[in-house]
């Protein structure tokens, strides 16, 4: 690199030692990690009426540019109460963008819109019904599951999410439907705030959830607690259990909080792997403060602490010809720990769990969620480690 001061000029010449990991990822990736993508933000932001042939190209070209970073988005819209709309495939299912976007490979999981979620006109209940019989006859179907409320609180919440699960089912009785929580009803007969309310919470939306999907705050340091969450779930009746981080878990846990170590914003996917969930969910990557021009500052929404619901820019806040968002450093170690979380699945699907619990402790990469690496030693150890006996030469 060449480098100028105001008397002269001068050459800088820097080594750089780069290692080449040979290994080989899946293209679908094993954890469904779901992120939620704003669409009134896009829309405010870049003055898009809603279901124009340039809101459709804005959310394709933000589920395409997301697809790069190993998670399957999902495009929202907040209602009432905490209820949400959400989709992964802008157009209908009997659209031929349907079909190419439920069938990449890429995308791990997919939402269904909930279309009465907002309007529960017989329209909308109508749009459900076709949308279903379309979809079910799909081998991709598997992949689908409903993301139909956020964090619901009272048994009233718990009651609109059975009546909308029952909805669906009597169309699709296979339908799966996620729900998030960090606490149990607040009005139901176990002491409000209890570890005991929220560890019952599958017994009270049984069979109208399947995957539970629990705020990693609520575990605080003690992963002991994950037993008695999986202990409540019937495996066998295909309920999962899922994890996600918001506000909280906060300083030193894991999170993609800005000040945050760069470990540590690794880590999040270093815990869900040890913990043993099976998919991931993020509430926001574009969910900044209401802006009216693509270029205008991109402010933190009060109340939250800075960085929570923000994973990407608009490109034209650096750039008005920029048309693709700006990855931030948060999102970047987001997919390094993904890969992370590839390399430990196949190291344990060779060797065993226990042996990949043991190089975790052995390296000291992660222990538990307040005690993990915070350089980036250990996770060159863990790399090599197994690339010497994954690698394809040996």
């Amino acid at each position: 690199m060449s480098m100028e001061s105001e008397d002269h000029a001068f050459a800088l010449r820097v080594k750089l030692s780069v290692t080449v990991w040979d290994f080989v990822l899946p293209i679908t990736p094993s954890l469904p990690a779901v992120f939620g993508v704003s669409e009134t933000v896009i829309e405010d932001r870049f003055h898009l009426e809603h279901r124009s042939s340039a809101w459709y190209d804005a959310l394709d070209m933000h589920y395409q540019w997301l697809l790069r970073y190993r998670i399957s988005p999902y495009f929202c819209r907040w209602g009432y109460n905490m209820r949400v709309l959400t989709y992964t495939c802008p157009w209908p299912a009997d659209h031929p963008k349907s079909e190419e976007y439920y069938s990449d490979p890429r995308l791990a999981v997919y939402a269904v819109p909930y279309t009465p979620a907002l309007s529960s006109s017989v329209a909308a209940k109508e749009t459900l019904k076709k949308e279903l019989e379309i979809l079910r006859t799909k081998s991709h179907w598997k992949k689908a599951y409903f993301y139909l409320w956020d964090e619901p609180l009272s048994l009233e919440h718990y009651d609109m999410i059975r009546a909308m699960s029952e909805e669906i089912r009597s169309t699709a009785p296979d339908a799966r439907v996620l729900t998030t929580y960090y606490c149990g009803p607040s009005d139901y007969s176990y002491a409000p705030g209890s570890f005991e309310a929220f560890v019952k919470v599958p017994n009270i939306l049984r069979p109208h959830t399947q995957i539970f999907c629990t705020s990693e705050w609520v575990l605080g340091t003690r992963e002991e607690l994950v037993n008695d969450i999986i202990s409540e779930l019937q495996p066998e009746n295909n309920e999962e259990w899922w994890t996600y981080v918001c506000m909280g878990p906060t300083d030193p846990h894991p999170n993609w909080h800005l000040g945050m170590r760069g470990t540590q914003h690794r880590a999040v996917m270093w815990r869900v792997w040890k913990e043993g969930g099976t998919g991931f969910l993020y509430w926001g990557v574009n969910c900044y403060e209401k802006a009216l021009s693509p270029g205008a500052e991109v402010r933190f929404r009060r109340g939250l602490p800075p960085g929570d619901g923000t994973l990407f820019y608009p490109g034209q806040f650096f750039d008005r010809n920029l048309r693709e968002p700006v990855a931030s450093l948060r999102l970047e170690r987001l997919l390094s720990g993904l890969q992370d979380y590839e390399y430990l699945k196949a190291y344990a699907s060779q060797f065993g769990r226990p042996a990949a619990l043991a190089l975790l402790e052995k390296t000291g990469l992660y222990l538990g969620p307040d005690r993990y690496t915070h350089d980036h030693g250990p996770i060159d150890l863990v790399r090599t480690e197994v690339h010497h006996y994954l690698r394809t030469d040996r």
